[in-house]
């Protein structure tokens, strides 16, 4: 990940985290609800996972309960919007 580190998750941040039960890491960008440019690497932050992770810091393991069931994901890394 390129760009400024911050501590906390925001909306803008890019947000590297760890699915505990796949063991995979993802990496996304906290949109504003209504955004336009949606895409495979954005999520809402008024999605089940953007709920769960703003104000979040990295080193934090949250809950998340999606569509799909519930999921914890930990949070690797935080960055500025570039």
């Amino acid at each position: 990940m390129s760009g400024e580190l911050n501590d906390t998750v925001r909306i803008g941040s890019r947000v590297r985290m760890l699915d505990q039960a796949e063991g995979d890491e993802e990496e996304y960008t906290i949109v504003a609800e209504g955004e336009t440019e949606l895409t495979f690497t954005c999520i809402s932050a008024a999605s089940p996972v953007g709920r769960a992770v703003l104000g979040r810091a990295v080193g934090e393991r949250v809950d998340v309960r999606t569509p799909g069931g519930l999921r914890s994901v930990a949070i690797l890394g935080v960055m500025a919007p570039a």
